[in-house]
């Protein structure tokens, strides 16, 4: 297995747990939408969900920015932090 192969291998499962972890910690929460993203080096991945609610509170100017932006999500890098720390 390459070191590539693996690291996908890790992110996935990370990936998963992260976005389990959320979904059962806010169930009651309007979960629209889950992302992986990145620094522009690569360096590090990070899980991020939003809600809609959580959108509803942001003015409306900047609505797309706060829609489309992972990092400006309500749980940004929440969810399996110890693999994620790990793959970083």
């Amino acid at each position: 297995m390459t070191f590539f192969e693996y690291l996908r291998l890790q992110i996935k499962h990370a990936a998963k747990k992260a976005f389990l972890e959320i979904v059962e910690q806010h169930k009651d929460e309007k979960i629209y939408a889950f992302a992986l993203y990145s620094d522009g080096g690569a360096m590090t991945v990070c899980p991020s969900t939003n809600t809609l609610d959580f959108l509803d509170t942001k003015d409306k100017n900047d609505f797309l920015y706060y829609k489309y932006e992972p990092a400006e999500w309500k749980y940004e890098s929440e969810g399996a932090e110890a693999e994620f720390d790990k793959i970083c």
